[in-house]
């Protein structure tokens, strides 16, 4: 008051001593407080005091400080080998500078070691360059105008959290890089950072618990866990929304048996980089992740620990989805209904128990494979039941074949999608799933509908590549035709003399009996001396090669008459006018059948040459009108 001035730099001390309390509870200080290296006996009570020109206590040693709602205009300064041997407490504190605590010791014996929940600090908040927390750091709400900067800081939170920020509001950067260790959880959860998030040569071990938690956390900037990045625990990043990149390459995460990075529900703008010297012991997770940019995975080692090593379940990529160079193949990766702009990989760096359901790309770039071999070696690395290997369809997915034959096709690999589309036909028999009939279906005909169908499916195959192949049906029409027709000269020859004509004035003429087989005015022709008067008729007692048979009557031709036969609705007058002479029925089925020649032989030839016929029109138009042929888009 006005009967005790104090200078106008305010109380300075150095190197004192103050035995007893030194309480400034709701009192309006006239300037700063500045106690170089002295050593107080009791806490400082502070609380709800207002100290104009700032609180300097460099060098200084407290048992704590009750500082709650203290008030400064200036900064506060626990920094250069500052001790204190309990709870430093600045709740709903207001600093209008910064509060610097570098290489200072904080131990909060049983309990936190600092506290500024829900303080505000106009500048930035510096707990770096030796500084050592024994207890929890907690900034709760905290609004810091400035950088929350913990580079090279030690934090040690006993048996709780090492450093918590929940709800803090940081219009800087947060830095927790270049040698700071903590020994418990680092919680920013729901924290709101307008710079970066910098873990660089940060080493976090969670002990029991996370390492690093930001769920819900908004980065404007990027976050950085990479270049010597350590952390013993899971890395949390659930829902947070980072509007830059996320970088973790040669970076360190050891989930302990357990997840190692989750990030699911992460919104990023730029590119994520699991890449180029990342080794990670757990699962990483990005299920439902938007990313803005490219997911990154080149020259990563993933060990999964038996459980998935990447799952990505959900996740929307803009960029490409690089996914090549790696140590070693990653086994166990989901990307279930996962959607990215480009898929560049290579097949090598895909282990088993692969789940591809879903997975969508809208193009393989980056020189990755695009040939059908490569591509379904890749689909086999899905899980077993998926993939259909298993010979069970129950859980066989489709859509993964789908989608690659998809792409392909689109990126002018007409060929290799063909191949694909195929081999997905092979493997939907291969999986028992052609012909499932209704479940009411009695068992009798259910097993006889499955059959047909199985049957049908492997003759389309045969014939037309399940109309993949329309080309290959011309050489199974060819082959059936030149081969029927083969057949019909053999038996057409003596002494076969199957065919003759259908005509009945032809063949009951008796001008043309010297052409009848067998009969005796062909025996007679056939048995004249070769200079007898008249010359005997050539081809005798054969229709095909009977002279006798005048030139106004088709002649029969195998070539001719085969066409005839397999092109159903073309008429080259050769079945008209002649039909292989098929012998009266037998009364008793085994007499039919034991008594079979060739012209019996012949009938069936004709049969299933017709049958055949019939068919393969109906498959040429079916494909042309697309009904059977499997869409390529």
């Amino acid at each position: 008051d006005h009967r005790t001035p104090v200078h106008e730099l305010g109380v300075r001390m150095m190197g004192a001593w103050v035995a007893g309390g030194l309480n400034l509870e709701n009192t309006t200080a006239v300037s700063a407080i500045q106690c170089v290296a002295c050593t107080f006996t009791e806490q400082l009570i502070l609380r709800r005091s207002t100290l104009p020109g700032g609180l300097f206590l460099m060098g200084s040693e407290v048992p704590g400080i009750e500082g709650d709602g203290l008030v400064t205009t200036g900064d506060v300064f626990l920094r250069d080998n500052f001790k204190a041997t309990g709870e430093v407490r600045l709740h709903n504190a207001q600093i209008g500078g910064n509060l610097d605590c570098s290489k200072g010791q904080f131990d909060g014996k049983e309990g936190n070691a600092l506290t500024a929940d829900r303080a505000v600090i106009k500048g930035g908040v510096f707990l770096r360059d030796g500084f050592q927390a024994t207890g929890t750091v907690r900034l709760l709400g905290a609004q810091i105008s400035g950088n929350l900067d913990c580079s090279k800081g030690q934090f040690d939170g006993k048996e709780g959290n090492a450093l918590t920020a929940d709800g803090a509001v940081i219009k800087g950067s947060i830095f927790l890089n270049n040698s700071f260790q903590a020994i418990g959880e680092v919680r920013l959860l729901g924290v709101e950072i307008d710079g970066n998030l910098e873990c660089s040569k940060g080493q976090f071990d969670g002990k029991e618990g996370n390492a690093l938690t930001a769920d819900g956390a908004v980065i404007k900037g990027n976050v950085f866990l990479h270049d010597g990045f350590q952390a013993i625990g899971e890395v949390r990043l659930l829902g947070a929304q980072i509007g830059g990149g996320l970088y973790c390459s040669k970076g360190q995460f050891d989930g302990r048996e357990g997840k190692a990075l989750s990030a699911d529900g992460v919104v990023i703008k730029s590119d994520v980089f699991l890449s180029d010297g990342l080794h990670v012991i757990g699962e990483v997770r990005l299920l439902g992740a938007q990313i803005g940019g490219d997911l990154n995975c080149s020259k990563g080692q993933f060990d999964g620990k038996g459980g998935d090593a990447l799952c990505a379940d959900g996740m929307r990529v803009t960029g490409g989805f690089f996914f090549r160079d790696l140590a070693s193949p990653m086994n166990r990766v989901s990307l279930d209904f996962a959607s990215v702009g480009v898929l560049v990989d290579d097949v090598d760096a895909w282990g088993g128990d692969l789940v591809l359901d879903g997975f969508t790309y809208g193009s393989i770039g980056g020189g990755a494979p695009t040939s059908a071999t490569a591509r379904l070696a890749w689909l086999d690395k899905q899980r077993p039941s998926m993939s259909g290997q298993s010979g069970t369809g129950a859980d066989f997915c489709p859509q993964p074949w789908k989608q690659l034959q998809k792409v392909l096709r689109e990126m002018g690999h007409v060929e290799d999608a063909r191949q694909v589309a195929i081999a997905f036909e092979d493997r939907l028999r291969h999986a028992d799933l052609i012909g499932l009939s209704p479940q009411h279906w009695w068992r009798g005909r259910k097993w006889l509908y499955r059959t047909s169908a199985r049957g049908f499916h492997y003759g389309l195959r045969v014939l037309t590549g399940y109309g993949y192949r329309p080309i290959r049906l011309l050489g199974w029409f060819t082959g059936t035709w030149l081969a029927c027709a083969a057949f019909y000269w053999f038996t057409a020859l003596p002494p076969r003399n199957v065919f003759a004509p259908s005509n009945p004035l032809v063949f009951q003429n008796a001008d043309y009996a010297a052409c009848v087989p067998g009969s005796r005015a062909a025996m007679t022709e056939q048995a004249k001396p070769t200079d007898a008067k008249p010359s005997p008729v050539k081809g005798a007692g054969n229709w095909y090669l009977c002279e006798q048979l005048r030139a106004e009557y088709t002649g029969f031709s195998p070539l001719a008459y085969s066409l005839d036969v397999i092109l159903p609705l073309v008429d080259l007058q050769q079945q008209k006018d002649w039909s292989p002479m098929i012998p009266t029925p037998k009364p008793s089925a085994w007499d039919e059948w034991r008594g079979s020649g060739w012209k019996h032989i012949t009938r069936l030839v004709l049969w299933a040459e017709t049958l055949f016929g019939w068919l393969a029109s109906l498959l040429l138009v079916a494909i042309v009108s697309g009904l059977t042929k499997r869409r390529e888009d």
